[in-house]
C-alpha cells in the first residue's frame, strides 16, 4: 500500500509560519474511524481535515477534527483542504471545489497567488439567535477575567453559518485582557451556541478559545462569516464592499480574514493560504 501522505499548511496567512496551522488528508478512505481523532492530538494542531474523494474531481467528502471533538464545520481547514487540492491537481488558475461537511456542503473558490493561494467559501447566509440580557452578558464578562464596565454598548448576540458563536462585545482595550478563567461550555450549551467569540467591534478584531478556555485559536473561519453579518447588520460595515478582521495577534500569529456580506445576504470568507510541508504515515494504522 502506498504511504499515506499528509500535508501542514499555514491559511489567512500572507507568509509560511504565520496564520492558522492545518493538517490535511487529502485521501484519508485508509484511514478507520477511531484513527482520525487520535492523529489530530498527535500531530497537535487545532484542526484537522480530512478528505474522502468522490466520483468528481472537484467534490470531496470532509471530516474536521480538533483535539478534543470533530465539528459540523470549520473555516479554515476548508479553505487549506480546497487550496492544497487545487495545487496537486495542478488545473488552471482559478477553480471551484464543493466540500462535503457534517453541516452543510460548501463551495469553495480558489486562486493561485504568488507561491501560495487565496482561497474564499460562500458560508451562505447567517442565522441570527439568542440575545443576551444584562444579567448573562454580565456572567460571560466575568468568565473572561472582565467587568461589566469593559462591554461596548452592542448586543451580545448568538450568531451562525454551520457553527454558533456567541459574539460578546467588548471596549477596544480590553481586548488584550481578555482571559478565560471558567469552562462555559453549559452555559453557552443552553444559548444554542458552540463558542464564544470576544469582539472589538470598532477595531474589527477579535478572540476565542475552545470551551475550556485552554487554547486560543489563531484565526477562525467559522466565527469570521457571523462576525461579518454582525458588523453589517450593527451598520459597521456595507452589504457588497470587502472587508477584512484581525485575529491572533495576542498569540504571535497575526492573521487576516477577507470577508464578505453580498446583497442577497450570503457571507464570504477568504485568506491567503501557504503550503508549508508534506509528510507520510510509516504505519498502517487500523
Amino acid at each position: 500500500m502506498s504511504p499515506l501522505q499528509y500535508w501542514q499548511l499555514d491559511v489567512f496567512a500572507q507568509q509560511p509560519l504565520s496564520g492558522n496551522g492545518l493538517a490535511v488528508f487529502p485521501d484519508a478512505r485508509s484511514l478507520p474511524d477511531a484513527t482520525l481523532l487520535a492523529l489530530t492530538q498527535e500531530l497537535r494542531q487545532f484542526e484537522s481535515i480530512f478528505l474522502f474523494p468522490s466520483a468528481t474531481l472537484d467534490t470531496y467528502s470532509a471530516r474536521i477534527f480538533t483535539p478534543e471533538e470533530e465539528l459540523p464545520f470549520a473555516g479554515h481547514p476548508v479553505l487549506g483542504a480546497a487550496a492544497l487540492l487545487h495545487h496537486l491537481h495542478q488545473r488552471g488558475e482559478e477553480e471551484l471545489w464543493t466540500l462535503q461537511l457534517a453541516a452543510k456542503d460548501v463551495k469553495v473558490a480558489t486562486r493561485k497567488r504568488g507561491a501560495g493561494f487565496h482561497a474564499e467559501m460562500n458560508q451562505g447566509t447567517a442565522d441570527f439567535g439568542n440575545v443576551l440580557d444584562d444579567e448573562t452578558r454580565r456572567g460571560f464578562a466575568e468568565a473572561f477575567s472582565l467587568s461589566a464596565a469593559d462591554l461596548a454598548d452592542y448586543p451580545a448576540v448568538v450568531v451562525s453559518t454551520g457553527l454558533p458563536y456567541l459574539l460578546l462585545p467588548v471596549k477596544g482595550e480590553a481586548l488584550g485582557r481578555v482571559r478565560q478563567r471558567t469552562d462555559v461550555s453549559a452555559e453557552l450549551a443552553k444559548l444554542h451556541a458552540a463558542f464564544v467569540f470576544v469582539l472589538d467591534v470598532d477595531n474589527r478584531e477579535g478572540r476565542t478559545w475552545d470551551g475550556a478556555g485552554i487554547i486560543e485559536d489563531v484565526a477562525t473561519g467559522s466565527a469570521a462569516g457571523p462576525v461579518a453579518a454582525y458588523l453589517v447588520e450593527l451598520g459597521k460595515a456595507r452589504h457588497g464592499e470587502p472587508f477584512h478582521l484581525s485575529q491572533g495577534r495576542f498569540v504571535g500569529r497575526p492573521s487576516r480574514l477577507d470577508v464578505l456580506v453580498g446583497h442577497d445576504d450570503e457571507v464570504r470568507v477568504g485568506g491567503d493560504v501557504q503550503l508549508l510541508a508534506r509528510a507520510e504515515l510509516l504505519h498502517r494504522l487500523a
